[in-house]
This record gives C-alpha cells, sequence and structure tokens, in this order.
C-alpha cells in the first residue's frame, strides 16, 4: 500500500513539474491569440483606424487592416517612431500572456512576411525567428 502512495505521489509530482516547464512556453497558436488579442484589448494607435469605417472599398479596408496590424506588431517591438503609450500597453498585454522580449522582437518581421493572410502561420514564424534573435543578442 505504501508503494501505491509514493507511486502516485511520484508520478503527480513528475507531472506537475513538466506542466509548469511547458506553461512557459506558448504554442504557435497561443502567440497568434495573445496577438490578436493584444491588438483588440489596445486598440489601434493612428488615424488609420479612423479611415477604416469611412470607407466603402472593400480593397482598402483590406489594406487599412493589414496597416493597423503592421503597426501593432512594430509597436510590440517598440521600435523606433512607435507610439510609446500603445506601444506599452501591447507589450505589457503580450507579457502577461507569456511572450518574451525575443518573441516580441520578431513580430514585426513575421507579420510583414506572412502575407496574403496575416494569422496563417505567425505563431510558427516567430517562434523559429524569436530563436534566432536569441542567438544574434548573445
Amino acid at each position: 500500500m505504501k508503494r501505491i502512495a509514493v507511486a502516485l505521489i511520484a508520478t503527480s509530482m513528475l507531472m506537475t513539474a513538466v506542466s509548469v516547464g511547458l506553461a512557459k512556453d506558448l504554442s504557435s497558436a497561443g502567440i497568434e491569440e495573445a496577438f490578436i488579442d493584444g491588438v483588440g484589448t489596445c486598440g489601434p494607435s493612428s488615424n488609420v483606424a479612423g479611415s477604416l469605417g469611412k470607407s466603402d472599398d472593400a480593397q482598402v479596408k483590406i489594406a487599412l487592416r493589414n496597416a493597423l496590424i503592421t503597426e501593432a506588431a512594430d509597436d510590440a517591438a517598440a521600435v523606433a517612431g512607435s507610439n510609446k503609450a500603445h506601444s506599452d500597453c501591447i507589450r505589457k498585454e503580450l507579457t502577461s500572456r507569456g511572450l518574451s522580449d525575443n518573441d516580441m522582437a520578431a513580430l514585426p518581421y513575421c507579420v510583414k512576411h506572412d502575407w496574403p493572410d496575416p494569422f496563417t502561420s505567425l505563431g510558427v514564424c516567430v517562434k523559429s525567428h524569436s530563436r534566432l534573435e536569441g542567438a544574434l543578442k548573445k
């Protein structure tokens, strides 16, 4: 009976350790979801958003939407010229969801190169390029 109890406790401790270790590492879908939620929570940072509702042309709306997404990715990476308040909001939102600084640094590249559908493989791109960003910083 004691052996079974010890085995159960050891197994539960092992499973807990594994789940805690995996909790830090976001999945590709988790990165995409975090970015979309961050943009939704913080809203747009420029006048592009005001223009979005004024146009009836579908192609113009798509172009403006893409500009908003690109701008949000730049703000998440805190690139030069980004809106400080919007950048702080998005970075706080993404950090609270588990994105690292390397992940956020990879966002602008991945958003700009993941066209025509900006979220088809955003998480996969961020994962691979964040490793590259980490290696370049060393």
